[in-house]
């Protein structure tokens, strides 16, 4: 079977380990690598060997030089609607680094564009493929501990990046906690009714704008979601994934530093849960899902039509830290 061709754009530090990533999957080749910056190309050539007439500075002229069929953009926020339209008028299937574009109205009008065209648009919410994740929605499936009431999610993290990051206004919420808000909508198979969140900047902080954030969530069926996560926390810190506790009418399933636990009601002590084997790592087996999407002409799990209702109730939490205000997720929509 033929491989798919991949026109990688941002050759960043993030775009450097997405090249690796690439490099690991015998089902793509990469076609070419895009980058404004001379020294991210330079560093591109030596990661993928590829040679200097396969290095472009946009992606019309790559275009024009290469035969591809899809483009994953690693670049910041604020190019993925130009860059997708872009790609997608070229004829390319598009996958997105996460968030989906940087306003929520620019998410809707290349939602809205996408629809036009017969090719994939889907962004990599790579958490939602690690072990611990998909054993969480199998217990879930099985109705392990019975009907859903409420989870308590927690995050802690102490984490520089410098660079964009630093300068954003909601850095956790934009950045971070859509990963966790993406998984609750996986891990409940359920859509969001409302939002209440705050946000706000320790003294400590060395990011401008807010890194830590409590949220309440109410999801359909009446469950109940409390979050809070931090990237300037201080004590123990837990794993990217965070800290899960999933309660229902019969028990609660415990996530601690990515190890699972049952509590059963009428047990004393928790069962320890063996983790479900993937075959690829987290960002593989998004980039996988893609293609075999492509192969088979069926939706990716992450398609932009799933994933602008993870980045809503992103923006949904901004605006209701921003107004300090609950917001109704059918008003939002609006």
């Amino acid at each position: 079977m033929d491989k798919i061709r991949v026109i990688q754009i941002g050759a960043g530090r993030f775009g450097e380990s997405w090249l690796k990533v690439l490099s690991e999957y015998d089902q793509v080749e990469l076609v070419a690598v895009v980058d404004v910056v001379p020294d991210n190309l330079l560093k591109a050539g030596a990661i993928t060997n590829l040679p200097e007439h396969q290095l472009f500075n946009s992606l019309e002229s790559a275009s024009q030089a290469v035969s591809a069929d899809m483009v994953l953009i690693v670049t910041p926020p604020k190019t993925h609607k130009d860059l997708a339209l872009q790609a997608l008028q070229a004829g390319y299937h598009v996958m997105l680094e996460k968030p989906l574009t940087h306003t929520f109205e620019e998410a809707m009008e290349l939602h809205q564009e996408s629809k036009k065209y017969d090719k994939k648009v889907m962004i990599s919410q790579n958490y939602r493929w690690r072990p611990q994740i998909q054993t969480l929605k199998r217990l879930i499936r099985e109705e392990t501990v019975g009907k859903i009431g409420y989870i308590e999610y927690d995050f802690r993290k102490a984490v520089k990046f410098g660079g964009w990051r630093d300068e954003m206004k909601e850095i956790l919420l934009e950045d971070m906690s859509l990963h966790h808000f993406d998984i609750m909508r996986f891990l409940l198979d359920k859509e969001p009714v409302d939002v209440y969140s705050q946000s706000f900047r320790p003294d400590w902080s060395w990011f401008s704008g807010n890194p830590s954030a409590g949220v309440m969530i109410g999801f359909e069926n009446d469950i109940q979601v409390h979050y809070f996560g931090s990237w300037v926390s201080r004590g123990r810190e837990t794993t990217w994934n965070g800290d899960i506790r999933i309660c229902g009418d019969l028990g609660c399933i415990e996530m601690t530093n990515d190890e699972i636990y049952i509590w059963k009601e009428e047990e004393s002590e928790p069962t320890a849960v063996e983790l479900d084997v993937m075959p690829h790592g987290d960002r593989l087996s998004s980039l996988n899902d893609l293609v075999d999407s492509i192969r088979n002409h069926r939706a990716p799990a992450t398609s932009i039509s799933d994933n602008i209702n993870s980045f809503a109730l992103t923006c949904a939490a901004i605006q209701s830290t921003q107004e300090g205000r609950k917001i109704m997720m059918n008003e939002f929509y609006q």
